[in-house]
């Protein structure tokens, strides 16, 4: 099936077979990842869109796909020509899922979705919204899967340990940790599915998902003993022979369903034994948001699910110091790559014709090249001119632009090494900048110093501090579509909670150890994007009558453009900030780089 008409048409057929009268696609897998292998890709297989954020709904007459802000130009042209209609649901007039199919349904119709990627919690909230309507919400079989006839296999990269020293603790370390917050909440066993949690705990990395180092597992933790779910041709013996150590015994992948249906067995801790009380009942904890409706299918009637936010992403938010003092150092190599790479991105249109599809492979190559290094954090954004205002943009052999005099080239990049995760953004003038870019680029830096100089009380959610630096741009009667901020893994997944900057509520106060994402945005569609962003960790300030306060460490090390900036717009306390901060940037990448590079750092640095 070559055409999207051709997959939709091959879609309601197997709706009719299996008497589905809607049928919604989500474009994630069991794990309810961001970023998944390309055997779950079924949206993007479906619709032709690959953004990471996407659901589609399909009827027997209609086609259509929600995605938020960041994608709505892409989308656009992924979806023109095809019978898909784009839903922009940031938009307040776009109608979200529920109510788009109480307009289209009359009583008695179901609508179905894989059970596989359903999480329990969006499978609630729909059956909410749609049982006043007699709508049936239905866990189904994978439709999509049953018409895709080139389904690419399930990903089959090794696995390896991720020492303790790079981690900080051992796995035993936090797995006692873990095992007293679950007597502390009263829950026999943990059910975890979540792969970089998984990742996390077991001091285990892989490469099944791309620019995630993680393996697809599932994992079960109990009071004595642990249960990992994984492919055995992923473990090497000695590795296995590792967990098995730690009271971690492996089991074949696909085996979950069954060990699930098994806790509540005689076996299972806190069930009831001979002479034990009848009544007595295993608790088994996991997180709504991530266990999927085929795995609650599969709980017996005797288990009671305690529905509760993953331990394991709070513990793995809060980074020890080992991680930090890692974290720190990664954060000058990565810096000199990017001083390096925007000294030849902005010099060498001068010599040589640069795209954005060469100014991303030569920032590969330089990344690439340096110790430690394990592959990029997610798929770059290089974009030139217009391509800017595409939040996330994407560049290829027929979008390719080349980077010519005068306009703004923003780039979005990270590296995935074995001592951290790193993500930047700068935005960068080729040729000489007009005055609204200068205006706006400022504007965009003030933003970002009211973030990273701010102190706030302890109990400060990221949903406060999203407006503290998008107050600047509203001001101005600007905004952004996406968030302020993200949490960063440690050689782990570039997006991570449970904390997070943005304005959608998000209730998880911050941390000291937790690192986070500044990054404010302007976008001009048809014009270029300005972004500029950091990577910080939450630390402690000071203590006094009002209680304690934490700040931001900025760890991120590079220059701001000072063509872009307008001085005069700077009050004392910014400029002050900016200054304290390029010599900073200076004092720690010039032993870095070469002669040029380092003179071209030093006059991008100089005092204001």
């Amino acid at each position: 099936m070559t055409t999207v008409e051709e997959r939709l048409q091959a879609l309601r057929q197997q709706m009719q077979r299996h008497r589905i009268d809607a049928y919604i696609v989500y474009g994630t897998d069991p794990h309810q990842s961001e970023y998944v292998p390309a055997h779950w890709r079924q949206r993007h297989w479906l619709t032709g869109f690959h953004g990471s954020a996407g659901t589609a709904v399909v009827t027997q007459t209609e086609a259509a796909l929600w995605t938020d802000s960041r994608y709505y130009l892409e989308a656009e042209a992924a979806l023109a020509g095809t019978p898909f209609r784009l839903q922009r649901s940031d938009e307040p007039q776009t109608p979200g899922i529920p109510a788009f199919l109480r307009e289209r349904l009359s009583a008695g119709a179901r609508v179905g979705s894989a059970a596989e990627t359903l999480s329990l919690q969006q499978y609630r909230s729909l059956r909410r919204e749609l049982e006043p309507y007699d709508i049936v919400l239905t866990p189904a079989d994978d439709l999509v899967a049953a018409v895709w006839p080139e389904r690419p296999a399930l990903p089959s990269a090794p696995v390896y340990a991720f020492s303790a020293e790079r981690a900080g603790l051992t796995r035993a370390e936090k797995l006692a940790h873990l095992r007293a917050e679950l007597g502390r909440i009263g829950a026999d066993a943990l059910l975890v599915t979540a792969l970089d949690e998984i990742a996390w705990l077991l001091n285990l990395r892989g490469a099944d998902v791309p620019y995630n180092p993680v393996a697809l597992a599932y994992l079960i933790v109990k009071p004595e003993s642990a249960e990992l779910f994984i492919d055995a041709e992923k473990l090497p013996p000695e590795l296995g022979e590792e967990l098995c150590a730690d009271g971690v015994s492996c089991l074949g992948y696909h085996e979950i369903a069954q060990a699930a249906s098994a806790l509540g067995s005689p076996q299972a801790p806190g069930s009831s034994e001979a002479g034990g009380s009848p009544q007595a009942r295993v608790t088994v904890a996991a997180a709504p948001e991530q266990i999927n409706m085929r795995l609650v299918q599969a709980l017996p009637n005797e288990v009671r699910l305690l529905e509760h936010a993953s331990p394991v992403a709070r513990f793995k938010a809060v980074k020890n110091p080992r991680e930090l003092t890692q974290l720190r150092a990664c954060m000058v190599k990565d810096g000199a790559v990017m001083v390096s790479f925007l000294f030849w991105v902005t010099t060498a249109h001068e010599n040589r014709p640069v795209s954005e599809l060469s100014a991303a492979a030569y920032l590969r190559e330089l990344r690439a090249a340096q110790p430690e290094f394990v592959e990029e954090s997610f798929a770059p954004i290089s974009a030139f001119g217009p391509h800017g205002a595409v939040v996330h943009y994407s560049a290829d052999e027929q979008s390719d632009l080349a980077l010519e005099p005068d306009g703004l080239y923003l780039v979005d990049s990270g590296g995935q090494y074995l001592d951290g995760t790193t993500d930047i953004t700068r935005t960068v003038a080729i040729g000489e900048p007009g005055e609204r870019m200068r205006t706006e680029y400022t504007a965009v830096l003030q933003a970002h110093i009211a973030l990273a100089s701010l102190s706030f009380p302890y109990g400060t959610t990221g949903t406060q501090l999203d407006a503290v630096a998008r107050s600047v741009l509203w001001r101005r009667h600007c905004t952004y579509g996406h968030g302020t901020g993200h949490g960063v893994g440690f050689f782990l997944n570039v997006h991570e909670g449970p904390q997070r900057l943005s304005p959608r509520y998000n209730g998880v106060a911050l941390e000291p150890g937790m690192v986070v994402s500044n990054e404010p945005g302007l976008y001009r569609a048809g014009a270029y994007g300005i972004r500029l962003e950091n990577l910080v960790a939450v630390r402690a300030d000071r203590e006094n009558s009002f209680g304690s306060f934490l700040c931001f460490e900025t760890l991120t090390l590079c220059p701001f453009d000072r063509r872009l900036i307008d001085p005069a717009m700077l009050n004392a306390e910014e400029r002050d900030w900016l200054n304290r901060y390029h010599s900073r940037v200076y004092e720690a990448l010039q032993p870095h780089l070469s002669p040029p590079q380092r003179v071209w750092l030093a006059e991008q640095t100089a005092a204001l």
